[in-house]
């Protein structure tokens, strides 16, 4: 009875130290993110005084009208939400359909076709050759080479199919008894059992085209084809000075009238506008995430 209360008193001990390390990871993990936000709606000129932690001292939102009123920031956003919807559907689409077909065990070229892609995983032609790959395409200033290079990525792959490895093959050969074909097969029995894993890759493909912008920096120099983490990336990377030529961002006048602000306060602004729209997308795919990356573990 003794060595049972011990423990009990031992456990409580633990769970109370793994409580407060959590807390203090999450502090320390949000607090950045939150002082952004905290700065993104100080006023500007106050922000310049310094000493602001946790709430905003003069609460305002001239930064993001200062932002919203860039017409090159508003075409950035949109370029942004079209490569991720489209890059996201399309690189989805296209893995789980090639999963599908390098999981059947009757396949005769399911094992060359896993080694050319594990390949690719370790060996990379660099950027001259890829460039010139994609010059070649004519894919240079052309909203296609937001989506064609992305399209296929081996690791997600591999996640896929592992995945669909651990499916019933009963499943499949009831299906087969009932008349159906490999499309109907995969469409109305592989796909819907595959959805937690097809969430997570959804999920992490989103995350890969919204957070994009080397490719931006590379590949296009129209500025009808800028994306917003791109423009993020140049007002981050701009001096003081240098914003200036950035739309006069220290001194905007909008509608209802004057707005002056700061490069730090438009760097704060441009971040959190940048970071909400794919923070919002887990709560929706969260209940598939942890359930889909067990699942598709890949196998040895």
């Amino acid at each position: 009875m003794a060595k049972g209360i011990k423990r009990k008193k031992s456990d409580a001990l633990l769970d109370g130290f793994n409580y407060i390390l959590l807390i203090f990871i999450g502090i320390v993990t949000l607090y950045p993110f939150w002082n952004i936000t905290v700065l993104a709606f100080n006023n500007a000129l106050d922000t310049l005084r310094g000493g602001i932690y946790l709430w905003p001292r003069q609460f305002t939102l001239d930064n993001f009208k200062v932002i919203f009123n860039m017409p090159q920031l508003s075409t950035a956003f949109i370029n942004s939400i079209l490569r991720t919807v489209a890059g996201s559907v399309l690189s989805v689409a296209s893995t789980a359909m090639l999963a599908y077909v390098i999981s059947r065990r009757d396949f005769i070229f399911q094992k060359f076709l896993q080694r050319l892609f594990v390949i690719t995983m370790y060996v990379s032609g660099g950027l001259i050759p890829i460039y010139f790959v994609i010059k070649g395409l004519g894919l240079r200033d052309n909203f296609l080479v937001y989506l064609i290079p992305m399209l296929l990525q081996p690791f997600y792959l591999f996640v896929t199919r592992s995945y669909m490895d651990g499916l019933p093959v009963s499943l499949q050969e009831a299906a087969k008894i009932d008349g159906a074909n490999d499309f109907k097969i995969f469409v109305k029995v592989i796909l819907p059992l595959s959805m937690p894993i097809i969430s997570t890759i959804l999920l992490f493909v989103a995350v890969d085209q919204w957070n994009a912008w080397f490719d931006t920096f590379i590949y296009t120099s129209d500025k009808n084809l800028t994306t917003l983490q791109f423009e993020l990336v140049r007002i981050l990377s701009q001096s003081t000075s240098s914003v200036q030529n950035y739309e006069d961002l220290r001194n905007k006048t909008t509608a209802g009238g004057s707005v002056v602000t700061t490069p730090e306060s438009i760097r704060m602004a441009i971040t959190i506008v940048a970071t909400i729209p794919i923070v919002l997308v887990y709560p929706f795919v969260q209940k598939y995430f942890v359930h889909g990356m067990t699942m598709g573990a890949v196998k040895g």
